[in-house]
């Protein structure tokens, strides 16, 4: 998406906007799926709100942590870089210190905010891929398959959230969800492969995925046991 338009005096990239969209109709899917209960509806949006602008200004502003000589020598550079990568892993730590302090601080119960997280995150991961289909002709057959499976995990999400109250039953639909990822990923365009076929990408979803089976096998299932207690 490189193409821009104008607003008055501002460029507006296509990808800025998709961004933009993705984001808003993620937020409408979290307040869809919360409806039934308006204050915890509330605590979670405001919540979710405040992580997602905190990311951006972590991961916007980490360029001065890591490129400060630069910064120093211009400090417009703020204005039209970001921390890239590094910045992103940064702003991903400070959210989960902010949710952790504040979800606790609050006592709002947390499959709820697992339930609007995951929510938001696959409306708006589904919308971004869409939007990508209908401005982009690069990597169609991916971008399809991706709204392909945030539907379909939408679709789980809402049926089963009223099971999904303890951890152990989140750790097999992400298992799923980063297995889908694997897979998925081999219809990038120019992929470039760095181990036994697989890019960095699906490594990092790959062994995701054997941590989560290894935690699934040894969380104590309700009302059972561990393996380890059975043996």
């Amino acid at each position: 998406m490189s193409d821009a338009f104008q607003i008055g005096p501002l460029l507006l990239k296509m990808s800025m906007l998709a961004v933009i969209v993705s984001l808003s109709l993620g937020f409408v899917a979290i307040s869809a799926q919360l409806k039934h209960n308006r204050e915890i509806k509330s605590a979670v949006i405001e919540l979710l709100s405040n992580a997602l602008v905190l990311a951006f200004l972590v991961w916007k502003f980490s360029y001065v942590l890591f490129h400060f000589s630069k910064v120093v020598e211009n400090p417009s550079s703020i204005l039209y870089f970001s921390g890239g990568e590094n910045g992103a892993m940064l702003a991903v730590v400070a959210v989960g210190v902010y949710l952790t302090k504040t979800v606790r601080k609050k006592a709002i119960p947390v499959h709820f905010v697992a339930l609007g997280m995951a929510t938001g995150f696959l409306a708006a991961t589904g919308v971004y891929h869409l939007l990508t289909v209908i401005l982009e002709q690069n990597s169609m057959w991916y971008h399809v398959q991706q709204v392909a499976i945030c539907a379909f995990f939408l679709w789980w999400l809402h049926r089963e959230k009223e099971g999904l109250i303890h951890l152990a039953a989140w750790l097999a639909p992400v298992m799923w969800f980063a297995i889908s990822q694997v897979y998925v990923h081999f219809f990038v365009t120019n992929r470039e492969a760095v181990f036994a076929g697989l890019t960095r990408d699906q490594l990092m979803y790959y062994a995701f995925a054997l941590l989560l089976l290894f935690l699934s096998r040894r969380v104590k299932p309700i009302g059972g046991t561990t393996d380890e207690e059975t043996s």
